[in-house]
């Protein structure tokens, strides 16, 4: 799920997300920065859903359980922050990886977002690879079924 007020900035998420399950389920795929993505199958069929405010994403929740969800923090509605506390409360030990690509470079915010499960903080602007590598890590992670999110947090600057 991407969640973030921005259609543009959704939009170049979703992409670099299909781009990281490429390479996750294709290990031989270059999915670095300039990379020609391979024609897209069903095997590499990954559904996002979208959301432009944290109440459109809790609702999406209700709906359907997302494995990963990349929000903004500054949302209307619920927050980001919001929206991963009720993650954590709702699903507690199951709940969604979430990655934070956000405007807000406080490092209180930081510290809260990680302290409190974030499996990443990304500021942005950002380069594209930074979510994208973490995406296919989340993605190879999740389809050999080793996800521990506490041992994959990372926070770039």
């Amino acid at each position: 799920m991407v969640v973030d007020p921005d259609a543009d900035s959704r939009k170049r998420v979703v992409e670099l997300l299909r781009e990281a399950a490429r390479a996750a389920r294709d290990p031989g795929t270059s999915a670095g920065p300039g990379a020609v993505a391979p024609p897209t199958d069903e095997s590499h069929t990954l559904a996002v859903h979208e959301a432009d405010n944290g109440n459109a994403a809790w609702a999406l929740v209700e709906v359907v359980k997302p494995d990963l969800v990349v929000a903004e923090i500054l949302l209307e509605g619920l927050s980001g922050m919001q929206l991963l506390r009720r993650l954590r409360e709702r699903y507690e030990a199951d709940a969604p990886a979430m990655i934070f690509v956000t405007t807000m470079s406080n490092e209180v915010d930081r510290y809260w977002a990680l302290r409190n499960g974030a499996t990443a903080y990304i500021i942005k602007p950002f380069d594209d690879e930074f979510l994208r590598a973490r995406a296919t890590k989340f993605f190879e992670d999740r389809d050999e079924g080793g996800l521990d999110l506490d041992s994959n947090w990372i926070a770039v600057p």
